[in-house]
Formats: structure tokens, C-alpha cells, sequence
């Protein structure tokens, strides 16, 4: 999913991925180095899951908007709610039920890339 995400938003010209991280210990070590205009995250991480990783960025920067994605699923609704209530600013569902890859890649772009843009000009 990560890699998808860069991928999608590599190919806009007006966004740049300054950090990728392999899991939620990771952002917050990247993000005591730089800070981003944004910040997108996966509820679903090892060793530490979104909704710690939200918290814990809050501690940091309280006003950095943040995009969860998670699966469309009852128990990652709850866990994004959550998340929510912690601090992240709006989320995404991940791609399910789509005939191919590349479908998905286009729903996820579709939906991810105008709220990544409409956040970075409203916070910023």
C-alpha cells in the first residue's frame, strides 16, 4: 500500500514525497528530522499501529494534517473512528472489490490525491 501511494503520488506534479516509513516508529523518527506539508497513514502498521502513531504525532505537531487509509471493514471503521478521535484529520478506504489493479490504483488516486491537495492549501 505504501508503495502504491508513493506511486500515485509521484505522478503529480504539484505533490512531493519527501519520507516514506515502514511503520509508525518510523514516521515519528523521520518526522523529528523534517516536517511535511502532510502526512498519510495506514491504521494497520506494525510495531506501532495508527492510532498511537496519531497520538503520538500530535504530541509533536498538533496542527499537521493527517489522512488515515484503512480497509473497508467493520473493525477498521472502528479502529479509524478512532483514529479520528486522536487526531487524524480525514482518512480514505482502501481499494476492495475492484476488477484490477489498475482500477484500484485509479480509485485510490481519485479520492487521495484532490483531499491530500485541498488540506495542504486549507492548513497551510
Amino acid at each position: 500500500m505504501r508503495k502504491m501511494i508513493t506511486s500515485i503520488l509521484n505522478q503529480d506534479d504539484e505533490i512531493e514525497v519527501m519520507n516514506t516509513a515502514v511503520n509508525g516508529k518510523d514516521a515519528l523518527d523521520i518526522l523529528k528530522l523534517s516536517i511535511p506539508d502532510i502526512i498519510t497513514c495506514d491504521v494497520e502498521m506494525p510495531i506501532m499501529d495508527g492510532v498511537t502513531t496519531v497520538k503520538e504525532i500530535r504530541k509533536i505537531n498538533k496542527k499537521i494534517p493527517i489522512i488515515m487509509y484503512s480497509m473497508l471493514t467493520t473493525k477498521s471503521a472502528s479502529v479509524t473512528m478512532d483514529a479520528m478521535a486522536a487526531g487524524a484529520t480525514d482518512y480514505i478506504t482502501k481499494p476492495a472489490n475492484v476488477s484490477s489493479v489498475l482500477e484500484g490504483f485509479e480509485k485510490l488516486r481519485n479520492e487521495l490525491v484532490p483531499k491530500i491537495k485541498g488540506l495542504v492549501k486549507y492548513c497551510g
